[in-house]
């Protein structure tokens, strides 16, 4: 990537998401990782690394001590800022950039922010990258804990992965969220029909038919639950 930074040039750098920059003054290296780019309100979110006396290279960056996990400051608020490298910007980073966007009440925001989440676990599992997607989906809950599609995307993906009893569990988190799904008591159904509990498969498939009577693939599995009891 090309560093854009002048160094005779206070506060001419233009850095995005992922960037690490640095500043030198007093003989110490102050180095920040952009976290979110804010060309609105000409902010950076911003990590700070402890200062350091000598430039780190790119292997040595991953291992800067944290000095603070989230700061709001004018993108034209450093002296001479130049470009170190560039890593992704992962959940854990965003760890104090989220408690801000909650104390700030910035719902609107958040909420973008595990719709983030939420999309990239679908891509995820459309890639059959199931583990990764469940991380996803996680991060996206931690951020929401009410967004129940994701809690059941979740589910779905550990279902695929032969997770029953993991899978039932997100989906009775779903139905706190959302009592009335008959997606959510029809999974648990069929959930424990894989582990060989028909008897209370049988239950959660006429608890998804008492809220929608209509509901075919709920009515088949009923019929199979009840004949595989039978044997």
């Amino acid at each position: 990537m090309e560093n854009n930074s002048n160094p005779s040039d206070a506060g001419s750098a233009k850095f995005s998401e992922g960037d690490i920059f640095y500043t030198h003054a007093d003989t110490e290296y102050h180095i920040f990782k952009v976290l979110k780019a804010d060309d609105a309100y000409s902010t950076y979110h911003i990590m700070a690394f402890e200062p350091v006396a000598t430039l780190p290279d790119n292997d040595e960056v991953h291992h800067l001590d944290v000095a603070v996990y989230h700061m709001p400051i004018d993108q034209n608020g450093f002296e001479s800022p130049t470009l170190l490298a560039k890593r992704e910007v992962t959940f854990n980073d965003l760890t104090g950039y989220h408690e801000y966007l909650r104390q700030t009440a910035n719902i609107t925001e958040l909420a973008a922010e595990a719709n983030r989440y939420f999309m990239e676990g679908y891509r995820l599992t459309d890639a059959k990258k199931l583990d990764d997607a469940i991380t996803a989906y996680s991060n996206a809950i931690e951020l929401i804990p009410q967004f129940y599609e994701a809690i059941d995307n979740r589910a779905f993906c550990k279902m695929d992965l032969g997770q029953w009893q993991e899978a039932i569990e997100d989906f009775n988190l779903s139905l706190q969220q959302n009592p009335e799904s008959v997606l959510a008591e029809f999974s648990i159904g069929e959930c424990l029909m894989r582990l060989g509990d028909y008897t209370n498969a049988i239950t959660q498939f006429e608890k998804a038919l008492a809220i929608d009577p209509s509901h075919d693939v709920s009515k088949r599995f009923l019929e199979k639950a009840r004949s595989l009891l039978k044997e």
